[in-house]
């Protein structure tokens, strides 16, 4: 008898969902975006000398990477300086096919990050009176960078609303409730929230003099794009 209860309260909730009507949805994508200015820096200086004897090599390029941080403490923190390990190797010249040893090459490098974009230009300047080798990577980016995507994923949500409101409108039907929202994947068209401009500034033949290095950065495009289902009333 109770298995008799089980399977007509089974077939009941089967009649019940057979029944009740399915829901209809309208699915839309919203797309937010900003544009501002970028207002930090991240440089990459590299530093790397070449001596007969390995312990000169260490010597002149620590010596260097001394003098640079020093220069760096007065744009910024301490922890806006990131410095590597000194690597050290055999180097050699390449006349025709055989391979001749030039000497020991000691290298290192420092990311730095300049919160202040408007000293970009006196930065590089004191940095080329230096003997570095070259700042490798200049890459821009934005101190307010998450507040900035959110306010982008508000933008987006509101894009999304208003497409959906046109489309029911348009089918005479009436908005519904939100019932789904998620931001959608990273495509190849998403703005990250820094860029490199691919440029370097090599040194060897210190052709700046000292004179600041002068770079116009893009504009930054903080995008987001958003998913939304509502149900629609008739």
């Amino acid at each position: 008898m109770k298995y008799t209860y089980l399977i007509i309260a089974f077939f009941l909730c089967g009649c019940y969902a057979a029944d009740k009507p399915k829901e209809k949805l309208v699915r839309v994508t919203g797309e937010g975006k900003i544009r501002v200015k970028p207002d930090l820096v991240i440089l990459t200086i590299n530093i790397s000398f070449t001596k007969p004897a390995m312990a000169d090599a260490v010597k002149l390029t620590q010596s260097t990477v001394d003098s640079v941080i020093n220069i760096l403490s007065s744009f910024g923190k301490n922890d806006d300086i990131k410095t590597s390990s000194i690597s050290a190797n055999k180097e050699y010249n390449y006349n025709g096919r055989n391979p001749v040893f030039a000497g020991y090459s000691a290298q290192q490098s420092i990311d730095f990050l300049l919160n202040d974009i408007n000293q970009f230009t006196k930065l590089t300047g004191k940095l080329l009176e230096t003997r570095i080798n070259s700042i490798g990577q200049i890459q821009f980016g934005h101190s307010k960078a998450d507040s900035l995507f959110r306010e982008a994923d508000l933008l987006a949500y509101d894009d999304a609303y208003k497409s959906a409101k046109k489309l029911c409108d348009r089918a005479d039907v009436k908005l519904g409730n939100i019932v789904f929202i998620s931001n959608s994947e990273l495509s190849g068209n998403d703005s990250p929230e820094s860029y490199s401009s691919g440029q370097g500034i090599n040194t060897y033949s210190k052709a700046y003099g000292g004179r600041g290095f002068k770079i116009s950065p893009e504009v930054l495009e903080f995008r987001r794009n958003i998913i939304s289902e509502y149900l629609i009333v008739e």
